[in-house]
């Protein structure tokens, strides 16, 4: 195995992680620790890419990493709400 295959089973078990912390120790899946481990889960996914590619993973990767840094930046402390100007 290479250094990015190992980096890439570090992400898989953030991912594993995040949704542990969500299913069974109910945490908030917009809660620092979820948003984290969303974020590490597919950057190290597609760090191990790097030497293996597949598309259909690096648009899956990419897809969760935009997504989780969406939904972190529109619930950050001080962001507006949904319903803000109205």
């Amino acid at each position: 195995m290479t250094f990015q295959d190992y980096i890439g089973l570090i992400g898989v078990v953030a991912y594993v992680a995040a949704h542990f912390c969500v299913q069974l120790l109910h945490q908030p899946p917009t809660g620092r620790l979820v948003v984290l481990l969303n974020v590490v889960g597919p950057v190290c996914v597609l760090v191990s890419l790097t030497t293996s590619w597949n598309l259909a993973s690096f648009l899956t990767q990419c897809f969760w990493l935009g997504l989780t840094l969406m939904g972190w930046w529109r619930r950050r402390p001080g962001a507006a709400g949904p319903s803000a100007g109205r």
